[in-house]
């Protein structure tokens, strides 16, 4: 089993670094393979929304970058992780342009999904999808953060989905209980 950590840190973060280290470990005590992956040490460039994914190299973005290898990573593991600090409700830049990136795991076409209409998945198999927002500044950033990840989830179909927020004021000795109450909610630990 593989799980890919994608970490959207725009600077050094002790909080999101612990949680991350927690993650690992309880993750490979499982006997899951991890690779995290630090975005902001890597080259991707925004999505130029031209949809040559779709039209000109379907399944692969147009642009030659590390955003090409997050599509790849994200549909060959068995649990995504998408780990960011909390911003105006949303995620970091970093992990905003690897997600956007994705788009090519979708298809330009549309079906009825939990009586919605969302684009058809490329390929059968998805990971299940684990979304850990760390230092949010108060009750509507979370309420915006954890409404955002619910839509996200729907448009990526994972079988199992979990979201939570590790808030500025909680102790740094309860970062382990978070991180396994999160990873018994989405099914890799028991």
């Amino acid at each position: 089993m593989k799980a890919v950590i994608f970490n959207g840190t725009i600077e050094d973060d002790e909080t999101i670094k612990a949680i991350e280290t927690d993650l690992v470990g309880q993750l490979a005590k499982a006997g899951w393979t991890v690779e995290p992956i630090e975005l902001r040490r890597t080259q991707i460039a925004g999505c130029l929304g031209c949809f040559g994914c779709w039209v000109k190299t379907p399944g692969m973005c147009v642009i030659d970058d590390f955003g090409r290898e997050t599509a790849k990573k994200a549909v060959q593991s068995d649990l995504l992780v998408w780990l960011t600090p909390v911003t105006f409700g949303g995620y970091s830049s970093e992990l905003k342009k690897a997600l956007d990136r994705l788009i090519p795991n979708l298809l330009p076409y549309f079906d009825s999904y939990h009586g919605q209409i969302h684009h058809k998945m490329r390929y059968e198999k998805q990971p299940k999808l684990l979304v850990i927002g760390a230092n949010s500044t108060g009750e509507v950033d979370e309420e915006t953060f954890l409404g955002l990840t619910e839509r996200n989830a729907l448009n990526f179909r994972p079988p199992k989905y979990a979201a939570g927020i590790f808030g500025k004021r909680e102790r740094s000795e309860d970062v382990h209980c978070f991180v396994e109450k999160l990873l018994k909610r989405v099914e890799v630990i028991s």
